[in-house]
């Protein structure tokens, strides 16, 4: 396998909405729509629709949702050997809420992929190995992403450390990614601030690689990315779109970057890759169906 991903499935409930409810409110949505999400499994069908083969390790409940990931999978090219069912236990389940304006509003609850650990990530070392580049979240336990941080820098594997959603984690865990890919708000969240604190980039990308981070690359939306490194910073911009759904605009990157990684390019060119990625995902409603061909891609850059 090419790229592996360890990581989460999550059922996607969206609604559309003209604007958010607040506290005690009830609205009605204009739409609703049920399909296939989590970050680790986004982005194992992204890097697949890109031509690259890819795998996915993660756990899933024992319900229709199980079904449907199974379904995906199949028929997007995934290998996912290593997605082991939890008897008892609901596939992990997210509840989306779009505005008029493109903003979103996500709640999710983890069920399965809450019971991936060290175990099930160690089962899964032969295909790290066997791979160019791992790719990891936060939708699982921090404990099963570090676990394949580990199992990546034992066997030599490029390491991707998405801290998404955002969590305070230690410096130790941080320094086991060769890369560390947080949006802005991830990254200052990462770096122990609030997560709308009102300091530059460069300077939270600074406080990351002092935490022990090999190489930060953070993602700015419609701005495109900076990336940090040992010799300074590099910066590329996000082509212009019509945004209708940003939902899993950030796997799409992700995804987009290690196939980058994995096809040897730069880190600009690489980090270039990811923002058309990403911004294409956002022209469409719903994840999965938003997560472009490579075609689109290419045609894109022409």
């Amino acid at each position: 396998m090419s790229i592996v991903v360890v990581g989460s499935y999550v059922a996607g409930l969206t609604m559309q909405v003209e604007r958010f409810p607040v506290v005690g409110e009830t609205i009605s949505a204009s739409s609703f729509a049920e399909g296939a999400g989590g970050k680790g499994s986004n982005q194992a069908v992204a890097v697949s629709r890109l031509g690259v083969e890819s795998a996915f390790v993660g756990r899933l409940g024992d319900d229709r949702y199980a079904e449907d990931a199974e379904e995906l999978w199949e028929r997007e090219g995934v290998d996912a050997e290593h997605a082991e069912h939890v008897p008892g236990a609901t596939t992990g389940v997210a509840f989306i809420l779009v505005d008029d304006q493109g903003e979103n509003q996500i709640v999710v609850a983890g069920g399965a992929n809450d019971t991936l650990g060290r175990t099930e990530v160690e089962a899964a070392r032969d295909a790290i190995a066997d791979a160019d580049v791992l790719l990891t979240q936060l939708e699982i336990p921090v404990e099963a992403a570090e676990a394949a941080l580990d199992v990546a820098n034992d066997v030599g594997t490029t390491a991707i450390l998405n801290p998404a959603p955002g969590h305070d984690l230690p410096s130790d865990v941080v320094a086991k990614a060769d890369y560390l890919t947080p949006n802005e708000s991830e990254a200052r969240v990462v770096a122990g601030r609030e997560p709308d604190d009102d300091v530059d980039d460069e300077t939270v990308a600074r406080e990351l690689r002092e935490m022990g981070a090999g190489t930060v690359v953070l993602t700015q939306g419609p701005n495109g990315a900076i990336a940090l490194t040992a010799d300074g910073v590099e910066s590329v911009p996000a082509p212009s779109v019509d945004v209708v759904d940003p939902t899993g605009a950030g796997d799409a990157f992700n995804a987009g970057f290690a196939v980058g990684l994995h096809e040897g390019m730069s880190l600009a060119d690489a980090m270039a890759f990811g923002c058309r990625v990403g911004s294409l995902a956002t022209t469409e409603e719903e994840v999965v169906p938003a997560l472009p061909e490579r075609a689109a891609v290419e045609a894109l850059e022409e």
